[in-house]
């Protein structure tokens, strides 16, 4: 893994507007390979894996449009509360 650029506000902004309002999004400090951004999406553990990934699809569908206007790279994934550790993200 190697780290990653702070995700900008407006961007964060963006998915926060976005994403639904039980979702919490967390700006990620690594990247998997080249990503200039990476954010990790997590929802209740009562979302089930259809729906997390018909969210995940309406906020890369928006990332992507983020990322032609600015020439950069974002990777944006939803993870239940229950896999929010596989992400590094604790609490």
């Amino acid at each position: 893994m190697q780290p990653t650029k702070p995700v900008p506000q407006d961007l964060l902004e963006l998915v926060q507007k976005t994403a639904p309002p039980e979702a919490e999004v967390v700006p990620l400090s690594w990247a998997y390979e080249d990503e200039d951004y990476n954010m990790a999406i997590v929802m209740p553990d009562t979302v089930d894996r259809l729906e997390a990934r018909q969210i995940e699809a309406r906020l890369i569908d928006v990332v992507m449009d983020y990322d032609a206007a600015h020439g950069t790279f974002t990777l944006c994934m939803v993870w239940r509360e229950q896999e929010k550790g596989y992400v590094g993200v604790v609490q």
